[in-house]
């Protein structure tokens, strides 16, 4: 949320009191959920200039939790974010998939090459390399695909060459497995959103049925995850998160790694959007939801992100 009257100085010794003297989380709230990304990292210089310390430091000495975790994601830029999110992921035993998933697969080109570089940059490690060692089958095939950023930028799709498309995809079916296999991947991973969608379109006309039955039908695992994250987040991306947030509150356990990704991964880009499809599709406004599950000041802090 972009702050008209803003002073990040001001907002430096506000925060510095309210995490080393006071201890208020309120006060913490109110400034980091009233300020845009853009404000935030002028506050983040002005508190180095003031006070000589990383106001990350200074997060993880005075915060715990999840509260700590969300105030921190707000402060990194949404870029770095991305990074350190897919670095979590990785590091350690085991992998998180679900976040490679997330964070790659809803990304256009010139957003996938600023994250290979940045991640370069911070990790000194290449990210495909980095893929390509922590997951292995139709996963590991779909996300270098994707990091290698070459899917198509036409926004006029070609009529011909979209029938030809959606045929092949049919056709596939029709032989080995690994066949039909490399024909989705292809589809999913280098048409535009516009000839992707008309190449749905078109399937549909042909088979009476859409590609994401296919996918349900023919796919398993976090391979099927994978395609289903490209074509909803191409498509129609404001509801793709509207249904991740859902996914992440709507057990017993709430997964709060999803939740404060969503919301403030995409605060500044469509937040409104996903509130609007969370009530159409759930039934529920997206503030009553996270109200329900979430208590105390990490609570507050989601609650005032989101907004009524």
């Amino acid at each position: 949320m972009q702050q008209q009257a803003f002073n990040p100085m001001q907002d430096a010794q506000i925060l510095n009191d309210a995490l080393v003297k006071n201890k208020d989380k309120e006060k913490i709230i109110q400034i980091v959920t009233h300020r845009s990304n853009e404000q935030r990292q002028l506050v983040f210089q002005a508190y180095y200039k003031q006070y000589q310390q990383n106001i990350f430091d200074v997060f993880r000495t005075n915060l715990s939790g999840n509260f700590k975790e969300a105030v921190m994601a707000l402060f990194y830029t949404p870029l770095d974010y991305d990074c350190y999110q897919i670095h979590k992921a990785v590091e350690g035993f085991g992998t998180n998939e679900d976040t490679l998933i997330e964070v790659i697969a809803t990304k256009s080109n010139e957003s996938l090459i600023a994250l290979r570089q940045r991640y370069q940059q911070i990790f000194n490690q290449d990210l495909i390399q980095v893929v390509k060692s922590e997951t292995s089958g139709h996963l590991q095939k779909i996300l270098i695909s994707l990091l290698q950023a070459d899917r198509s930028t036409n926004k006029i799709p070609n009529e011909q060459e979209c029938i030809e498309s959606a045929k092949r995809l049919l056709d596939s079916q029709k032989e080995k497995k690994e066949f039909l296999y490399n024909a989705f991947i292809y589809v999913f991973t280098q048409k535009s959103r516009e000839e992707l969608a008309a190449i749905c379109r078109i399937y549909y006309q042909l088979n009476s049925k859409t590609l994401l039955e296919v996918v349900e039908n023919y796919f398993s695992g976090d391979g099927r995850r994978v395609l289903k994250a490209i074509i909803y987040s191409l498509l129609s991306p404001s509801e793709y998160f509207a249904y991740r947030i859902n996914k992440a509150i709507k057990g017993f356990i709430v997964n709060d790694t999803i939740l404060i990704r969503v919301l403030v991964s995409r605060d500044e880009i469509d937040i409104e959007r996903i509130k609007r499809y969370y009530k159409q599709l759930y039934g529920i406004t997206l503030y009553e939801a996270v109200k329900d599950k979430i208590s105390g000041e990490y609570r507050n802090l989601l609650l005032s992100l989101i907004g009524n």
